[in-house]
């Protein structure tokens, strides 16, 4: 069968049992009871999935958060290496603080050539702090070249679906490992929450149009959490007349006959589910709770009081008090759009330095915790070039970075080991400045360097839950390489000061 055909028939038994329940977002809840799937059907796609995927379960069960920037970010504020070639080729030059007036780098280029410059800076001090010790990977060179698109439709379909162009029918990342998933019986039909949202409708959730019933449940939360299965967080009802409502529905549905079953499961789940989220609420509390610093144990950790520290911390502490949850997808909202056509310099600092500080946080948090299980992704459409327009900004370019972050594995505090196949604490690939006619400039891997297509971050997921044949779900794009990449940057420590 030919590959593309193949993840679309995956999305069949994904959205048997995969409904995404987006609370309101057309287009993935709207048409979610309109097509039945009949029982063969279900079997049928059942064993195919089966058939065609090798799985094996992990020792140590993954649990992802994925953030994806919108719009295509720079890989500037995680490599500079190139910096002074950039800017002699540059038509429009970039200030002093990242080149120098002698052609050096400036003061906010760090040790390992990352945007600092404190708070006025791209987060570099805290990306060499996670480096060092062993929170954060930074992958310099995820570069597409196969189907190359600077476009955003055709890269966050490829870079959220696993497969290049766009088909909206096709399966996202999230539906094609519940398939998988399911199919396996990793996943209890009594699991509360193995798939998230915390951005609202998502391609990474995307379904093919033939829905059913299901047991595995996308539910969109917000970044307090808050419990959508309340009837009185929408109504003027009291705690005694809930009570009373629900004891009257248990009746009725009680009473109905054997069609109404699926109506009856539906309201136990809702009760289900609102204990569930209350008792999680009252674990997380206001923040008082948090752990105390792992660098510093006469320091509490605070996440940083934004849009985007909220919900991380939000989908940190859910990760932590809910082991069933496996994945949250979690976007860059709060941070601000990655689109940076203009004013780069001003507006792309403060977006990545927030969100590093609330990344430092949140490894922090997970290895005070205990949990090197938990790998933060972050990514996004593209790159940009890298030469400063008229507008003093970047157009969309290819290479960008991945960031990779989570508990260091090796803290004495750590109780649920690492994921497979990753290494923290590492910097990977090489870059070169390349001028492409007289108006293009971008970074390209050198000669030799480890570099991974953008479709290898969807292999990568599959991996990390037990596929063995991962690029069966993409376009022969294999997973990436933490552990043993060739060219791996190393530079040697800076002299101590005397």
């Amino acid at each position: 069968m030919k590959r593309r055909n193949f993840v679309k028939s995956m999305g069949l038994f994904g959205s048997a049992v995969l409904i995404p329940s987006m609370l309101g977002s057309r287009g993935l809840v709207s048409d979610a009871s309109a097509i039945g799937i009949s029982q063969r059907k279900l079997m049928n796609a059942r064993a195919f999935v089966k058939g065609e995927i090798e799985y094996v379960k992990p020792s140590v069960m993954p649990q992802i958060i994925n953030i994806f920037l919108y719009g295509g970010p720079s890989e500037l504020g995680g490599n500079l290496t190139n910096i002074r070639k950039i800017n002699e080729d540059s038509k429009n030059k970039y200030g002093a603080d990242l080149v120098a007036a002698d052609g050096d780098f400036g003061s906010s280029v760090t040790h390992n050539q990352f945007w600092g410059g404190g708070n006025n800076g791209a987060g570099g001090e805290v990306m060499e702090d996670m480096v060092a010790k062993g929170r954060l990977t930074v992958l310099r060179t995820l570069y597409r070249t196969a189907d190359d698109s600077r476009a955003h439709r055709p890269s966050i379909f490829s870079n959220l679906t696993g497969v290049m162009g766009v088909e909206d029918d096709r399966p996202g990342i999230a539906t094609n490992l519940a398939s998988v998933l399911a199919a396996n019986d990793v996943v209890s039909p009594e699991a509360v929450f193995p798939f998230v949202t915390l951005e609202g409708d998502s391609v990474v959730f995307n379904r093919s149009d033939t829905l059913s019933s299901q047991n595995l449940k996308p539910m969109s939360l917000d970044r307090d959490l808050n419990n959508p299965y309340v009837r009185r967080n929408n109504t003027s009802l009291s705690a005694a007349q809930d009570e009373v409502i629900e004891a009257l529905a248990q009746t009725v549905a009680s009473g109905g006959n054997a069609q109404y079953n699926k109506v009856n499961e539906a309201f136990a789940k809702r009760k289900e589910i609102e204990i569930f989220i209350d008792d999680l609420q009252e674990r997380i509390g206001n923040g008082d709770d948090m752990p105390m610093d792992p660098d510093d144990a006469a320091v509490q950790l605070e996440y940083p009081n934004t849009n985007f520290g909220r919900r991380l911390r939000a989908a940190v502490n859910l990760l932590i008090g809910n082991s069933d949850t496996l994945f949250v997808s979690l976007g860059s909202g709060g941070l601000g759009g990655w689109d940076d056509h203009d004013s780069a310099q001003d507006d792309y600092p403060v977006k990545l330095r927030n969100l590093m500080n609330a990344l430092d946080i949140a490894t922090k948090h997970l290895e005070a915790e205990g949990r090197a299980n938990v790998m933060i992704n972050v990514y996004g459409d593209f790159g940009r070039n890298v030469h400063l327009n008229d507008s003093m900004g970047w157009d969309h370019g290819n290479n960008q970075n991945l960031f990779t972050a989570g508990a260091n594995p090796n803290a004495a505090s750590i109780t649920t080991g690492g994921v497979a196949g990753h290494a923290l604490g590492k910097i990977i690939g090489t870059t070169e400045s390349y001028f492409e006619g007289s108006v293009r400039q971008y970074t390209r891997p050198t000669q030799g360097s480890y570099s991974a297509q953008p479709f290898a971050v969807a292999s990568t997921i599959y991996k990390d839950f037990g596929v063995q044949n991962p690029e069966k779900m993409t376009d022969n794009i294999g997973s990436i390489d933490f552990v043993s990449p060739p060219n791996e940057w190393v530079q040697p420590p800076p002299p101590p000061v005397e």
